[in-house]
């Protein structure tokens, strides 16, 4: 299930310029809103508020922007109506792809991503075609580190490194885990090791609070679309499908991308 977290690589671009920046922070908000309008504005409560907060609080997006989205959730002054809507794409070498996207015009979007898909070589496919692919997971990305509280008033708590095979046999004791891999995790300035974690879609909000009680580093979670069976391309298409993946995620409408193309 390695790298298919779309959040890791936001926090890598999120320096990369303010127009990116502020693209990100409203894709963000936009997710605060539509979780709150689906689950209520408390995150203890609303399991998809609360991956939403993490998501902007990890790329620094200001307290007060998410407040404000919140807001308009619970009922603000805010007119617009934004739903989300998935829409699915094939091309001809076995690529396919699911497409989630938060819109107030549901014409426009269709219409564009018409247009990115087709400058892609790729072109809409009918509902279901290819979600059946898919399944929905919960992520859970771990890094081998336990918190240790100070020894001494005023000192600071740190994380202390712990082997894999302790981290192991305490999250299979965890019920809802379906697999942990072991991968390499890249932050904006570091690569290290981590523990990826996979959990059924049920059971994501149990785990991930059992893990957080076990006070391992949890450096990322989300749920995420991944693909029964991967298609492997040349070289040459690869880029071309990593080319469409990068102008799709960059529609305004776009929230996340999901491919069955290995390397992505």
């Amino acid at each position: 299930m390695s790298g298919h977290s779309k959040w890791a690589k936001i926090k890598r671009q999120k320096g990369a310029n303010d127009v990116k920046k502020g693209m990100i922070f409203t894709k963000l908000a936009r997710n605060i809103t539509l979780a709150v309008k689906e689950g209520g504005g408390d995150p203890d409560m609303n399991f998809a508020l609360r991956i939403s907060i993490d998501k902007a609080k990890a790329v620094n997006m200001p307290s007060d922007n998410i407040e404000r989205s919140i807001k308009k959730g619970l009922g603000g002054d805010d007119k617009t109506q934004f739903q989300k809507i998935s829409y699915e794409a094939i091309k001809g070498n076995g690529a396919a792809l699911i497409i989630d996207c938060q819109t107030d015009n549901t014409n426009r979007t269709v219409s564009e991503l018409k247009k990115i898909l087709e400058m892609g070589g790729a072109k809409l496919a009918s509902v279901g075609s290819v979600s059946w692919q898919f399944e929905e997971l919960g992520s859970i990305i771990l890094k081998p580190a336990r918190l240790q509280k100070a020894q001494k008033f005023g000192g600071e708590d740190e994380y202390i490194p712990v082997s894999i095979e302790e981290i192991e046999m305490e999250l299979l004791e965890i019920e809802g885990i379906l697999d942990i891999e072991e991968t390499m995790h890249q932050d904006e300035d570091s690569e290290y090791k981590v523990l990826e974690i996979s959990t059924s879609k049920n059971d994501f909000a149990i785990a991930l609070k059992k893990i957080e009680k076990l006070q391992y580093k949890i450096v990322d979670y989300e749920l995420v679309k991944i693909a029964k069976d991967q298609v492997v391309l040349t070289d040459s298409d690869l880029e071309k499908i990593e080319s469409l993946v990068s102008n799709l995620e960059d529609h305004d409408d776009v929230d996340s991308v999901w491919s069955n193309v290995k390397g992505i």
